[in-house]
């Protein structure tokens, strides 16, 4: 990006896109919406094949400028405009399906984020997310699947350690509990995330519960409500304290909904 103080020239689309990347960063939403507007009617007199890339791109940045600022629905637009000029351009679909999973529209966003499957087979943060959205669905199995692709991509991905754990911690499925290998996952993504995190303790707690370490379940529960309560927690403050009255009687935690505890 250029340093110059001096604005852009009218017809310079790719200063626009950046000067819009910048205050996007910024946070400045409704200066970086100007700009990547500016730069997309400025795009819009050129039809070459070769700018459809830069074109998806800043449809992209424009979406997500309007989706910070809880503008989904306009969002969404942008994102199709940009999937249609890059069928490839995983960005897109990963974007557009995190905003229909935010609007609840769960079937939805995994179709799109299947799409961008092909283009993210080693990001670990994109498995866990596609986990998390199987979950929400119902479909156990499916979102194991996904966590357990992401741990095997990333050694110090511990959110999906911590999700997988939970689930085969406290699933409904008796099927699909195993406290052995929750416990070995709960452990790790302590570690990786320093063992200050309410959540992950929370998951730990449990998945000794699943394993028969009762006395040990309640010691990371108080541990995590102990933190859960300095930063403000309510709502994780006052499960923990249900989950704990279990342990203390002996009986695991188990999830009586078809979606995650995290």
């Amino acid at each position: 990006m250029a340093t110059s103080n001096s604005a852009p020239t009218p017809d310079n689309d790719t200063a626009h896109n950046n000067l819009g990347y910048l205050f996007l960063r910024r946070g400045e939403l409704d200066r970086a919406i100007s700009h990547f507007e500016t730069a997309l009617k400025i795009r819009s007199g050129n039809t070459s094949a070769h700018y459809n890339l830069g074109g998806a791109l800043i449809e992209t940045n424009l979406a997500n400028a309007l989706a910070r600022k809880g503008l989904l629905g306009e969002a969404i637009g942008h994102y199709e405009k940009a999937a249609k000029l890059r069928p490839d351009y995983g960005d897109a679909y990963f974007n557009l399906g995190s905003v229909l999973f935010q609007q609840g529209r769960i079937g939805e966003a995994i179709a799109q984020w299947q799409k961008a499957l092909p283009t993210l087979p080693n990001d670990s943060g994109f498995h866990t997310v596609l986990g998390n959205a199987f979950l929400k669905s119902g479909l156990q199995k499916d979102a194991i699947a996904e966590y357990e692709h992401a741990a095997r991509i990333s050694q110090q991905d511990s959110l999906a350690r911590n999700n997988l754990a939970w689930l085969l911690a406290t699933s409904s499925d008796a099927s699909i509990r195993d406290g052995n290998r929750a416990i070995e996952l709960a452990e790790q993504a302590v570690q990786l995330s320093g063992g200050k995190d309410p959540t992950y303790l929370r998951t730990l707690a449990a998945a000794r519960a699943e394993g028969g370490r009762f006395a040990q379940a309640v010691a990371a529960a108080e541990q995590a409500l102990r933190i859960a309560g300095t930063e403000g927690k309510s709502g994780l403050a006052n499960a923990l304290r249900d989950e704990i009255a279990l342990y203390e009687l002996g009986l695991p935690y188990h999830e009586h909904s078809r979606s995650g505890g995290f």
